[in-house]
């Protein structure tokens, strides 16, 4: 017959799960902070084109900076500068109507692009200025595609 004597140290055994539960916490919180204070690219899709859109332009703060990636057609209001387009999405109201929705981009060689020509652009987001503050999209690439199948994107 064997004897087996374990001595249980009660209080060391807590302070090392309070040291292991806080170094845990510690490293999530490093992470959450890490993965707000990085540019994450923000990918517009059919589903989520407008909520990005109207959140983009209530909470701008949130998204200053961060890269965008979009496709849509080129649109023009007649007050626009030569470096403004609209990279452009239908979206349906009802069974009859639809609205265009879409973020105000600058591109310097923006006057080289068609109205309605459809491209996929990606750009950062900043802060400016065009009937009010809005955000705006400085577009770094943009290459034309062919229009997609689906040209709308859902109502929020």
């Amino acid at each position: 017959m064997k004897i087996i004597n374990l001595k249980i140290n009660i209080p060391k055994i807590l302070i090392t799960i309070c040291i292991a539960l806080a170094i845990i916490f510690v490293l999530l919180a490093v992470m959450r902070f890490l993965d707000f204070a990085t540019d994450r690219k923000i990918i517009m899709t059919n589903e989520n084109y407008t909520t990005i859109l109207k959140d983009c332009h209530k909470n701008i703060d949130d998204y200053l900076n961060k890269e965008i990636c979009m496709i849509g057609y080129i649109f023009r209001a007649a007050d626009f500068k030569e470096n403004e387009i609209v990279i452009a999405r239908d979206m349906l109201i009802n069974e009859t109507e639809a609205q265009i929705v879409g973020f105000l981009c600058k591109y310097p060689y923006a006057c080289e692009y068609e109205n309605n020509m459809w491209v996929e652009v990606t750009g950062k987001i900043i802060r400016g200025e065009y009937h009010g503050e809005i955000p705006i999209v400085e577009i770094k690439t943009i290459k034309n595609i062919t229009t997609p199948e689906d040209i709308f994107v859902k109502k929020p």
